[in-house]
């Protein structure tokens, strides 16, 4: 087992990977807790569930909706809830932004912590005390900063999760160590063999590895004023893809970050070659779903929360391991996109030229 800690104005967040759902009734506060979360889950694990007050949702990213966060309000109003109860989101990364809302807003703020139950929810979407839910087709339009007490992430769980579940996860890994630890990168990609397998020590390791790098970001900028923004790191794209296509997450912003990586080097940041050997990572991972860019990519983008005005921030790439945030018009973003919709993935040059 291994723990880190996160310190923000906020308060502190204990990370615990490795760990086992024996460990819960330890980390819980003396009282019965409000669980909130899903069919899904629920029916794998609800047996193991402390003694609570158990709330669920439907799966799926349907439910990260205000009605959905007003409708868990008046459960837990309901359930008796008040200002001295605990929340605890059972889930992967839809329960965990519904629960962690809930708890920032019910009574004004209440206690909260996590057990993570997906890859993608224990490399990111637990992690940091970001939480949020979608107004329409923008995401994550409505949300908080509130720091967790804990996250637990139990790596055994990983193994109810689908293939398509666990490979949306294998992005968000590879997404850290992108923008934070090369040799990370490299080492991700020596082992996907024993990832694939649900191997328990490997994922504790690629897995704590990733979040330290987002823990450290995280306790730099804790209200994603500057560096935190590296964390977005494929999701412009990503959430345009995911809202135009429905489809996972991970998976959007898995092919977010190859689209970003090509606009790293067409705006004459990332060297080619990175580029080629990142996608042959990303290929060998079975990452290599496309879909094309809709037309009105560049209106969607202007409704991101990253712009500012006729630009956008935007995370470009130097290296495998570096990522750098540039400000780009949004004109020019629609100069890449029409060049993008034209090449081979893989055979792009600066500019073009």
């Amino acid at each position: 087992m291994q723990r880190i800690k996160i310190r923000t104005p906020q308060g502190k967040s204990l990370l615990i990977f490795g760990g086992d759902l024996n460990d819960l009734p330890g980390l819980l506060p003396a009282g019965r807790p409000f669980i909130i979360t899903d069919t899904n889950v629920r029916g794998f694990y609800g047996e193991r569930f402390p003694e609570a007050e158990v709330i669920t949702i439907q799966p799926g990213e349907e439910s990260k909706t205000l009605s959905v966060a007003g409708e868990l309000c008046r459960k837990l109003l309901e359930a008796g809830a008040g200002r001295s109860s605990f929340i605890l989101g059972f889930g992967g990364g839809v329960v965990c932004d519904l629960a962690g809302l809930v708890a920032s807003v019910f009574m004004r703020g209440v206690r909260h912590g996590f057990v993570s139950t997906t890859l993608l929810s224990q490399v990111d979407a637990s992690i940091g005390g970001k939480t949020g839910v979608n107004i329409g087709q923008w995401k994550n339009m409505i949300g908080t900063f509130r720091q967790p007490e804990f996250v637990l992430c139990d790596h055994r769980l990983l193994s109810t999760l689908s293939d398509d579940e666990f490979q949306s996860g294998m992005g968000e890994l590879l997404k850290h160590a992108l923008i934070g630890d090369r040799e990370l990168f490299y080492d991700i990609s020596r082992s996907l063999e024993k990832l694939y397998e649900r191997d328990p020590e490997v994922l504790e390791e690629m897995i704590f590895r990733a979040v330290k790098i987002k823990a450290r970001i995280v306790a730099r900028d804790p209200y994603e004023k500057n560096l935190r923004r590296v964390l977005n790191f494929g999701h412009t794209f990503g959430h345009v893809l995911e809202t135009f296509y429905s489809i996972p997450h991970g998976t959007a912003v898995t092919e977010g970050m190859i689209i970003a990586a090509n606009l790293s080097v067409w705006a004459g940041e990332l060297p080619g070659s990175e580029l080629h050997m990142i996608e042959k990572v990303f290929e060998t991972a079975g990452l290599t779903s496309r879909h094309e860019l809709p037309g009105n990519v560049v209106s969607m983008i202007s409704k991101d929360k990253k712009g500012e005005g006729s630009s956008i921030n935007f995370v470009l790439l130097r290296s495998a391991g570096k990522a750098v945030i540039r400000k780009m018009p949004l004109d020019e973003i629609e100069a890449f996109v029409n060049f993008y919709r034209e090449k081979e993935p893989g055979k792009l040059n600066n500019k073009g030229r």
